[in-house]
This record gives C-alpha cells, sequence and structure tokens, in this order.
C-alpha cells in the first residue's frame, strides 16, 4: 500500500467537502462526516478577544441524544462514557455544548479531535431507551475480562500529521500475536468507517506499519456490505460482536 499518497487523496477529498458559512460572530464548518441521522455534522468557531479559538457543536449531538429518549444522570453508566470521551478528546461538555478551545497553530488538531468526539458521542445511542444492556463499549470490556483477555483501555497514539487518536482497547505483542489496536463501534456507517481508516493510516506512517487494527462494530444495528469491504480493502479486520461465541472471534484477541 501507498500509505503516503492514501493520506494526501483522504486530506484533498476532504478539503473539497468541507463547506464554510459565516453567522454573526460564528463561522460554520460544515464537515463531510454523518451523524446517526445521516446529517453532516457542524461545528461552528469562534475567533476570541485574546486570540484563542472556541468550537463548539451548539448543543447538537447531546440535545438529539437527549430528545431521543436517552438521560446522562450524574453516576450512570451513560454518564462516565460521556466524560470519559470528553477527555480522551480534549473537550468539554458545557451544559449541552460539546466544547474545545485553541490556538491559531493548534486548530486543524482541535477540530479534528472535536469531530472524533462529536462521532463517539453520537454512538452513544441505543435504539430502546428501557434497553438494560450496558453500553457497547462495556459490554466488549465485559467479555474481554470474562475470557482472560488482558488490554489496556483509551490508548492513545501520534500520527504522521501530528493529531492524536484514542484507540478503545490496546493488545499488547506476544510470541504468536502483533500488537493490536480495537475499535468498538456501535452504529457503523461510511463516516465512521471512513475516520477510522484514516487515523489508523496516519498511525501507521508514524509508526513504521507495525501492529494491527481490529474493529468490532455492533451488528444489532444494520451495517452494509460495503462499508465493511472498505476495511477489508486495507486489511483491517472487521468482526461483529454478535460472532463472540465462535471460537475464531476470541483467537483474534488471544495471546
Amino acid at each position: 500500500m501507498d500509505i503516503q499518497k492514501m493520506i494526501a487523496e483522504y486530506s484533498e477529498w476532504l478539503r473539497k467537502e468541507i463547506t464554510i458559512n459565516t453567522f454573526g460572530e460564528y463561522v460554520e464548518i460544515t464537515t463531510p462526516y454523518l451523524d446517526r441521522f445521516n446529517d453532516y455534522l457542524q461545528i461552528y468557531v469562534r475567533q476570541n478577544t485574546d486570540g484563542t479559538i472556541t468550537l463548539t457543536d451548539d448543543g447538537y449531538i447531546i440535545e438529539s441524544l437527549i430528545s431521543s429518549g436517552m438521560t446522562f444522570k450524574k453516576g450512570s453508566n451513560r454518564k462516565k462514557m460521556l466524560d470519559r470521551i470528553a477527555t480522551n478528546f480534549s473537550v468539554t461538555i458545557d451544559g449541552e455544548e460539546i466544547i474545545t478551545n485553541a490556538t491559531p497553530h493548534s486548530f486543524p488538531q482541535k477540530k479534528h479531535m472535536m469531530v472524533q468526539a462529536m462521532l463517539a458521542i453520537d454512538d452513544l445511542f441505543v435504539v430502546s431507551p428501557e434497553n438494560v444492556k450496558d453500553l457497547f463499549l462495556e459490554d466488549i470490556e465485559t467479555y474481554f475480562n470474562a475470557n482472560n483477555v488482558y488490554f489496556s483501555r483509551d490508548f492513545s497514539l501520534l500520527g504522521k500529521t501530528g493529531n492524536f487518536y484514542t484507540y478503545d482497547f490496546h493488545l499488547q505483542r506476544t510470541k504468536e500475536k502483533p500488537e493490536r489496536f480495537c475499535r468498538g463501534i456501535n452504529k457503523l456507517n461510511q463516516s465512521k468507517r471512513d475516520l477510522a481508516l484514516f487515523n489508523w493510516i496516519d498511525t501507521q506512517e508514524k509508526r513504521g506499519n507495525s501492529g494491527e487494527l481490529i474493529v468490532i462494530y455492533n451488528d444489532d444495528n444494520l451495517v452494509s456490505d460495503d462499508v465493511l469491504n472498505g476495511f477489508y480493502n486495507y486489511g483491517i479486520k472487521a468482526v461483529p460482536f454478535n460472532k463472540r461465541e465462535d471460537p475464531s472471534f476470541l483467537q483474534l484477541f488471544a495471546a
């Protein structure tokens, strides 16, 4: 694979697909990434008097989750997961807004982290609010613990472009297996696939093409073959969580 060419092509596609509009003191950036409603994610940017830059989603993501029946009560699993995502991607939650601050120099990285945070929080959605199951990442963690899979949570890596990427689970290299990084995606769509691909390619360029990525997706939610083929074409394993009782599933994560 010509990784450098792929990064350049992805960056050029991203540049062409972004649109910008001005509304008073805010600039609205419309990205090509889609939320669970297949609407484009939008970020609102304001330059402050001290020269810093504030980025916000204007409350869109969390408001849409709440309007769909989700709650984020203090001490609940969802609130803990929300806080963990905010920490991982260096954003803050102010009421229902996702916010981060940047300097002109750090703006590209902060914008990229903002998009990742918005997609990760949007991925907390579950179809039925009455569902008593844990959040998807907690289900994966429970499975790993029950099957003696030793891992680290929220493992961050620096990519070639200078961006940091957080992987949900990290499994160390063993005599038989390479170093493995795992992403759990509750509702896998093209936007989340494309972002995961770019993050991984950028990571590989920085690390000299070592390790492998395994995406665990929730196949209770419909996933198209085109989305999965995108992973397979880049040599990334994408496995449905409902196949976890199959011995071949566990073998991917065993030492």
